[in-house]
């Protein structure tokens, strides 16, 4: 039997690697992955700005977009390790449960008499653009995974 390879615009003798196909080792379906959960992460702040927008002295959150050590140490399980003992260890803020910083940015515009600091069209853009981005990921996650089953489909000959 063949196979369809994508990769080189031609066919292969297929291989038995089993039935099922673990997408979570994909390095670009695990990588949407995190992003779509940092996204959920900030939309849920965002929302819950957007909900205390008349709240007395509540001040806009948001969520820190996590570093690329970070996304390299939750992509792939690696540690940063050293190869010489007079190396820094390093560490991440980032614990693994996924968990997002969340913090109070330095208000841009000047607050309202009693405190508060949503700018509620500042809040709906932003909601807007995670909006467009999740939708984003879910293209690429889909476009990928169209593509994997493509690859995989058995050619007869």
């Amino acid at each position: 039997m063949t196979f369809a390879c994508l990769l080189c615009v031609g066919t292969h003798n297929y291989i038995n690697w089993g039935n099922n196909m673990d997408l979570k080792n994909l390095s670009v379906f695990n990588m949407a992955k995190q992003n779509m959960q940092y996204l959920t992460a900030r939309q849920q702040v965002i929302a819950e700005n957007i909900a205390n927008a008349s709240t007395p002295g509540y001040l806009a959150r948001d969520v820190q977009k996590p570093t690329f050590e970070q996304e390299l140490k939750g992509s792939s399980g690696l540690k940063m390790t050293t190869t010489n003992p007079k190396h820094i260890q390093g560490t991440l803020s980032q614990n693994q449960q996924g968990s997002y910083f969340v913090y109070t940015p330095q208000p841009s515009e000047a607050l309202t008499i009693d405190g508060n600091g949503v700018i509620l069209e500042q809040q709906m853009n932003e909601a807007s653009k995670v909006s467009s981005e999740y939708k984003r990921m879910i293209t690429i996650f889909n476009k990928y995974k169209s593509l994997m089953q493509i690859a995989s489909t058995k050619i007869s000959a």
